[in-house]
């Protein structure tokens, strides 16, 4: 099940986890989605619990875009 997390950052419009599954759905601003499976479980589980703590963007390109783990869809809503 997805969780939608609510803080925003200069290049992310939405950002949606699913810890069981290891995914991630991804919404930029400038209207791209996209759909990351492979994200690391204790990061996401790091996400949720303290979605404060870290800059979206920087936890989207270390965890999504740039991990050697992740497959990404193109992704519409």
């Amino acid at each position: 099940m997805f969780v939608q997390t609510y803080k925003r950052s200069s290049a992310i419009d939405s950002l949606e986890v699913d810890q069981e599954g290891g995914l991630a759905r991804v919404f930029f601003n400038n209207g791209n989605g996209y759909l990351y499976s492979g994200v690391n479980k204790k990061q996401i589980k790091s996400l949720l619990s303290n979605p404060l703590a870290q800059s979206f963007g920087k936890w989207v390109n270390k965890n999504c875009v740039n991990a050697d783990t992740t497959i990404a869809e193109y992704y519409t809503a």
